[in-house]
C-alpha cells in the first residue's frame, strides 16, 4: 500500500461515520406555467418523472449511503421554467465519494424536460412536451411524449412507447425497443438489437452487434444497417418504394406477394415496388435480410 493510500485510509477512519453515511432528504415545490421546461443536472442518480394537473414542479430527492452528506440539492424557478441541481462537494480533494441518489419529479402535463445525470436510470411517463435525457450509465424508459425526443445513454438499454413527433436514441451498450412513433426515428447502438414497431416516418437504424426489425405504419423509408445480425422490414402491401437490400453473409428473402421490378439475386435485391417511391436501404454484414408484408 502506498503512503498516499495509507494516509487516505487513516483519514477515512478518523471521520465520524455519520458524516459519511447520513442520508439526506430534499422536498420542495415551485410554481410554474404550463409550456415551460424543467432542467435537471445531477452528478449522479436515477430520475423518475411523472405529470399531474397542478401548476408547479415538485421534487423529492434522496441521497443515501457513503457520501450522502456531500450532496447539495437546489430547486429554482423564474415563473415559467425551473431548474434542479444535485452536486457533490466531495470529501478528499480529487477523491469524490458519490452516494446513491434517487429523484422523483412531478411537472404539469404540458411541460418539457431536460435531464442530465452522471450515472443512473431515467424514467419519464406521459409528458406533453419535448424531452432531452442523457445519462452516463443506466437504462432510459419513456412512455409518452409530444416530441421531439432525444435520449442518450453511455451504457444501458432504451425503451420507448408513444412519441408524437420525431425521436432520436443512442446507446453505447444495450438494446433499443421503440413502439408507436408518428415521426422520424434515429436509433443507434454499439452493441444490441434494435426493434421498431409502428413508425410513421423514415427510420435510420444502426447497430454494431445485433439484429434490426422495423414495422412501418407509414411510407417505408430509411436506412437499416448492422455489422452482425439479421434485418427484417415490414410494411403495407400498397406501399410504394425503391428497395435496396444486401447481405454479405446470408440471403435476401422477399415475400412472394411483393412485385419487384429490378435486379434480384440470392444476396442482393434492388428494384421498385408498386412503381417506386422513397428509398429503403437494408444492409448487413452477417445475417439474412427479410422483407415482408404487414
Amino acid at each position: 500500500m502506498t503512503r498516499h493510500a495509507i494516509r487516505l485510509a487513516l483519514l477515512l477512519w478518523s471521520l465520524p461515520l455519520g458524516a459519511l453515511a447520513a442520508d439526506l432528504e430534499f422536498r420542495e415545490s415551485v410554481p410554474v406555467k404550463p409550456g415551460g421546461t424543467l432542467r435537471i443536472e445531477l452528478a449522479t442518480g436515477s430520475v423518475e418523472v411523472q405529470t399531474d394537473d397542478s401548476h408547479e414542479v415538485s421534487i423529492e430527492a434522496q441521497a443515501m449511503g457513503w457520501g450522502a452528506g456531500s450532496m447539495r440539492f437546489e430547486l429554482s424557478s423564474d415563473g415559467e421554467d425551473a431548474q434542479f441541481m444535485g452536486a457533490s462537494r466531495g470529501w478528499f480533494g480529487p477523491l469524490v465519494i458519490l452516494p446513491r441518489v434517487r429523484v422523483k419529479v412531478r411537472v404539469p402535463e404540458r411541460y418539457s424536460i431536460e435531464v442530465r445525470t452522471g450515472g443512473g436510470s431515467i424514467e419519464i411517463d406521459d409528458l406533453g412536451g419535448t424531452v432531452v435525457a442523457k445519462t452516463s450509465g443506466g437504462r432510459i424508459v419513456l412512455d409518452g411524449a409530444e416530441g421531439p425526443v432525444e435520449l442518450t445513454t453511455s451504457g444501458g438499454s432504451i425503451d420507448v412507447d408513444d412519441v408524437r413527433g420525431n425521436l432520436s436514441v443512442r446507446t453505447s451498450g444495450g438494446g433499443i425497443r421503440i413502439s408507436d412513433v408518428t415521426g422520424r426515428v434515429e436509433a443507434e447502438t454499439s452493441g444490441g438489437p434494435i426493434r421498431v414497431h409502428d413508425v410513421g416516418g423514415p427510420v435510420l437504424a444502426r447497430t454494431s452487434g445485433g439484429s434490426i426489425s422495423v414495422r412501418f405504419s407509414g411510407a417505408p423509408e430509411g436506412d437499416l444497417e448492422t455489422s452482425g445480425g439479421a434485418i427484417e422490414a415490414e410494411f403495407d402491401e400498397k406501399a410504394r418504394l425503391n428497395l435496396e437490400a444486401e447481405t454479405s453473409g446470408g440471403r435476401v428473402r422477399v415475400e412472394d406477394d411483393l412485385q419487384i421490378t429490378g435486379s434480384i439475386t440470392s444476396n442482393r435485391v434492388e428494384g421498385r415496388i408498386n412503381g417506386g417511391g422513397p428509398t429503403l436501404r437494408l444492409k448487413t454484414s452477417g445475417g439474412n435480410v427479410r422483407v415482408r408484408l404487414r
